[in-house]
């Protein structure tokens, strides 16, 4: 598993045909995580009788919602890559787009992938907290998911979940990265469901609470843009000294 420190695995069970089917995957990666299509391999498989068509439409939206929102370093590998195999062996009919039953297969695929994506930035080289960043009410998905990944991305967010300081002026820096559409005086900001920031202006909070919830293993910065009906959610990791140590020793 190269630098992994434990395996990743997801699975769950879902209902089509009227017969119960299994979909589950594994994943490694723990560096040069930042998805363009996370060195991370994935490897997805069901019982499910699939259409191939509708299986590699299914796994591209699966991949654009959860591989494709992770960040561990904002490097890319060269060899990629996610596989989803559907062999059939539990039989019923095809599930194809259209059918009754592909929007539960659609849910189960989504759901794996997301799980999976996750335990990558969990364990990311050196991290100690994951970080779920929320962009909600965006004019277009593009726009959410594009804000999403570059606060998650941004190295100065990293140090500062690192070091447990609630600065939100590093999450607003990571949006106006982004160049999406944003309205400062209608953004709305918390952490942890912490409230933080209403309209553009930061409001009273006790510090203490923040930085504490800051201490968990998982935190949620959740930036509400209050111009659009749109939302997008990516995932992230601290930068840690460890990181940087682990690094500067590894040769390949």
């Amino acid at each position: 598993m190269t630098t992994d420190t434990f395996p990743k695995e997801a699975s769950c069970s879902f209902r089509a045909n009227g017969k119960n089917y299994t979909l589950g995957g594994c994943a490694k990666g723990a560096g040069m995580i930042h998805p363009n299509m996370a060195t991370m391999l994935c490897f997805v498989s069901t019982d499910a009788p699939v259409e191939s068509g509708f299986l590699q439409d299914s796994l591209s939206e699966a991949v654009d919602s959860s591989f494709n929102m992770i960040d561990v370093d904002g490097d890319q590998s060269t060899n990629d890559t996610v596989l989803l195999f559907a062999n059939g062996v539990a039989g019923g009919n095809e599930i194809r787009d259209g059918s009754i039953d592909a929007d539960g297969f659609k849910e189960a695929l989504r759901y794996v992938c997301t799980e999976l994506a996750k335990e990558l930035v969990r364990d990311g080289e050196g991290a100690q907290r994951l970080m779920e960043v929320v962009i909600e009410g965006a004019i277009d998905l593009p726009d959410a998911r594009k804000a999403a990944r570059e606060v998650a991305g941004s190295l100065l967010v990293k140090t500062m979940l690192h070091g447990r300081d609630p600065n939100w002026g590093r999450l607003v820096m990571a949006l106006g990265k982004s160049e999406i559409s944003v309205d400062e005086s209608k953004l709305d900001i918390f952490i942890s469901d912490i409230h933080i920031v209403h309209e553009g202006i930061a409001i009273p909070y006790y510090r203490d609470a923040v930085v504490s919830a800051m201490g968990n293993d998982e935190i949620k910065f959740r930036i509400a843009l209050n111009i659009g009906s749109h939302s997008a959610t990516a995932w992230g990791c601290d930068l840690t000294e460890e990181y940087v140590i682990f690094n500067s020793a590894y040769s390949t």
